[in-house]
């Protein structure tokens, strides 16, 4: 007698996804119900290849360079993957039957691709009249701007936020993170859960259209806010605060090496200064005072700087810490595997996959932590059509 498992389910069991995103936002969106206990069938075209297939391959192997990309690797875990024409009647039959026996369809084109293909959201309501669609185009299904194209760089610009991140004495800069995908992406699974939430109480899907410039642009909200009620652009600030001082990147002893440290109390100053061996600077005219520091950064920033040069940032960084200071060690990508508090967390999990063999790799596990539960990463990145047979032929029937 095979013994019934006692491990409470996955919250996202039972529900199935089909996914028709790419790159990272609509990825993203879709693998935190993956890695939640979803069936989550990635459906791609050769004929139009995902973006992040092709981008930051490793090996040598040319005949399969579109399997190697440690960035749609990362992104694409515990999906299955079929293949489909979307522009042949009968890839768009298959859609269609898939739609009709699911619970969520996410795509993140411009709104006009699944408008031509025949399936946006009034097309797919008609098949599954329960169904919840959520779109995450650049600019959003509405408006002069809809049809514009957009990644991370042109979306983070439209957002306004370069004009803010840069140093005061120089133009605009771009954070060259690309974090606007990832927000963009919990976001859209956030909006998604509600129109759960909605569906379990009333029967009836819906229709989400979330425009990603549209939530990047809320991170600066009291900024836009500040617009509206004085007409004054704010300045760039480069690492600068409105009130804090000091406020900012210090460098740290070694190549590269960074501490990130903010003191926004007289409380908090002495206690720096007691510290780094210097009280008697807590006293100085010039730094006696929240507003007295913050107009003399510059020599604010050599006195921290001084002292931060000879630490190691990791050191600094707790030593500020035990005594109430804000502070953060900057980590480098080696550094953030070999974290400590992420390694307790459990952010990364490695996983091997056929065609890299020889590079196992860490992916990021789910951003969310149940009680009861540790989901674990239980399938790597799927191969380009790999589960056609099982999900055609075996969940569907063909």
């Amino acid at each position: 007698m095979v013994k019934k498992s006692t491990r409470p389910a996955l919250p996202f069991t039972g529900l199935r996804v089909v996914d028709a995103t790419n790159s990272w936002a609509g990825p993203f969106t879709t693998q935190i119900f993956a890695n939640l206990g979803a069936q989550v069938i990635k459906v791609e075209s050769i004929q139009y290849m995902d973006t992040w297939r092709a981008s930051g391959n490793v090996g040598d192997n040319a005949d399969a360079y579109w399997e190697r990309s440690p960035l749609w690797n990362s992104v694409n875990t515990d999906k299955l993957d079929i293949t489909l024409n979307l522009n042949d009647v009968r890839g768009k039959d298959i859609f269609k039957k898939l739609v009709k026996i699911s619970d969520i369809v996410a795509e993140n084109f411009t709104p006009r691709v699944m408008t031509n293909f025949g399936l946006d959201y009034p097309v797919l309501k008609k098949i599954n009249p329960a169904i919840i669609m959520i779109s995450l185009p650049a600019h959003g299904a509405t408006g002069p701007w809809k049809d514009m194209g957009g990644y991370a760089a042109s979306i983070e610009q439209m957002a306004g936020i370069p004009m803010l991140t840069g140093y005061p004495d120089g133009p605009p800069k771009m954070s060259s993170t690309g974090f606007t995908d990832p927000i963009a992406g919990i976001s859209g699974a956030s909006a998604v859960l509600m129109a759960l939430l909605h569906r379990q109480k009333t029967g009836i899907g819906q229709y989400i259209d979330l425009s990603q410039v549209e939530v990047v642009t809320s991170l600066i909200g009291e900024e836009i806010i500040g617009y509206t009620m004085n007409k004054r652009i704010p300045p760039r600030r480069g690492n600068r605060h409105p009130f804090a001082a000091p406020h900012g990147c210090y460098r740290c002893l070694g190549e590269d090496r960074w501490l990130d440290l903010a003191i926004y109390s007289d409380a908090e100053w002495r206690k720096f200064c007691r510290l780094i061996g210097k009280p008697e600077l807590s006293q100085h005219h010039n730094f006696a005072g929240t507003a007295a520091r913050w107009h003399h950064q510059e020599e604010l920033d050599a006195i921290v700087e001084a002292w931060t040069i000879k630490q190691n940032h990791y050191e600094a960084m707790h030593l500020l810490q035990r005594v109430g200071i804000t502070a953060g060690a900057v980590l480098n990508p080696k550094e953030l595997l070999d974290d400590p508090h992420l390694k307790e967390r459990g952010v990364y999990q490695v996983v091997k996959r056929k065609i890299m063999d020889e590079y196992p790799y860490p992916v990021p596990t789910a951003p969310l932590k149940l009680s009861g539960i540790k989901p674990k990463i239980k399938l790597p990145a799927p191969l380009m059509g790999e589960h056609n047979e099982y999900v055609l032929g075996e969940i569907l029937g063909l």
